[in-house]
């Protein structure tokens, strides 16, 4: 009897050393996949879940935050480029709205559902709003509501929810924090991927408001490698001169420089190399003068600048959207770079609409249209705002098609848009103490 019950104990025993054993394996099996393992489950994922796998355990917190890792996901997902989520910001301001400046993404993914992204550390009555952007990087301006104080420029990524906050600007500039600053976001992404480097440079290009046209000027450039201001004098090349509108609308980051668009000429500036300035006279078809509005894009890494005109015959309008790329402009024009070249010119009303076949009668009656933004990837699209819509124009295919409809107290024309394009990898971004 004694044998039998020993006999059953130790059974007993080994029974629960084999549990035991059994959840030991079961618990360090995940941190066992090898990091090639790892990379795979994480290539299948979307950014959220991605990012998200960092608390599945220090191991794999290590692996996606290995900058290593991240240009293997690049690597990888290189052949699906035109596959990269993005999407237009369109940001106009609301006076009587909590958050005066109200923004509408164009697209309903989820990954655009909350941004802009505002830091845990702000207050509830602070309003945001956006001043430039690059790439999944945002630059904004975060100030508190009813006080008469500057606020306070950072860097956001709102995939991620990291960001950088910048210090003060110089006192003299303070007054210039207005609705509509004169500022550029770039970011030195290739270095980022290419160079082993771990984290990211980037520069914000603050440019103080002037009168009359100038041939120089002096710039503010804020740089997160010396997490510092400073002040460079730029030259304009003769024989052009500065023009203050050409820096009202945000600037287009391109080959290393800040681009702004003028009536006659594109400027671009270099935050890299203090003083340094590119200028491209406009193609010669060019005629600002019977032109709505002409923002400058990037469509497959080419400048890009588009230009809306109409003439009326009858009792209808006929609008004509013509379409510039900009090739070389890594070469200024002494070089023999930036020569234009003409993509696309459609007469907008011999373009029909399957979905809204209305659309076509509205753009023959209606003098509200607007140019938005061209496609990031796709060289036939570009966006149009058309009465209170948001239209993708398909130039290729000569289709109209209702992307959104815009809310009621949205102005006709006064808004920005920003482009929000996801790389393979979001990209990364590290606090800095300064704090509102």
């Amino acid at each position: 009897m004694l044998v039998s019950y020993l006999s059953y104990q130790d059974s007993d025993v080994r029974r629960i050393q084999k549990r035991k054993r059994t959840r030991t394996r079961t618990a360090t099996t995940i941190d066992d996949l090898p990091k090639s393992l790892v990379l795979e489950i994480l290539h299948r994922l979307d950014f959220k879940s991605a990012m998200r796998c960092r608390s599945v355990s220090k191991e794999w917190c290590s692996v996606v935050s290995d900058p290593s890792s991240a240009r293997y996901f690049v690597n990888r997902s290189i052949v699906d480029h035109h596959c990269c989520p993005f999407t237009l910001l369109l940001q106009y301001h609301a006076p009587g709205a909590k958050n005066k400046n109200i923004l509408l993404p164009m697209e309903e993914e989820p990954y655009f559902k909350s941004l802009p992204y505002v830091p845990p550390i702000y207050p509830q009555n602070v309003d945001i709003s956006i001043r430039a952007s690059c790439h999944d990087l945002l630059l904004c301006y975060a100030v508190v509501a009813g006080y008469d104080t500057a606020g306070v420029y950072y860097v956001v990524n709102p995939i991620t929810g990291q960001w950088n906050s910048l210090p003060p600007l110089p006192d003299h500039y303070t007054y210039i924090d207005s609705e509509w600053p004169w500022v550029g976001l770039i970011c030195n992404y290739d270095t980022l991927h290419h160079k082993q480097q771990q984290q990211l440079s980037f520069r914000v290009m603050f440019i103080p408001e002037f009168e009359y046209i100038p041939m120089e000027f002096k710039v503010q450039i804020f740089s997160s490698d010396t997490g510092k201001w400073r002040a460079y004098m730029v030259l304009c090349p003769a024989p052009h001169r500065f023009v203050s509108s050409m820096f009202r609308f945000q600037a287009v980051p391109c080959n290393g420089l800040l681009f702004w668009c003028g009536e006659e000429f594109l400027v671009g500036l270099d935050p890299y190399n203090s003083g340094c300035c590119r200028c491209f006279q406009m193609p010669l078809e060019w005629s600002p003068s019977f032109g709505y509005f002409h923002p400058l894009g990037l469509c497959n890494g080419a400048l890009r600048i588009s230009h809306l005109s109409y003439f009326t015959y009858g009792n209808f309008y006929h609008h004509v959207l013509s379409v510039w790329d900009l090739n070389n402009c890594d070469e200024d024009e002494g070089g023999g770079g930036g020569k234009w070249c003409l993509e696309h010119q459609q007469c907008l009303d011999q373009m029909v609409s399957e979905r809204s076949p209305w659309l076509t009668n509205v753009v023959k009656i209606s003098p509200d249209l607007i140019i938005l933004a061209c496609h990031p990837n796709d060289r036939d699209i570009i966006y149009l705002k058309i009465n209170s819509k948001v239209v993708s124009c398909n130039l290729r295919r000569n289709t109209l098609e209702v992307v959104r409809d815009l809310p009621d107290d949205c102005p006709p024309t006064l808004f920005n848009v920003f482009d929000f394009v996801l790389p393979s990898w979001p990209t990364p971004i590290h606090s800095s103490p300064f704090l509102l």
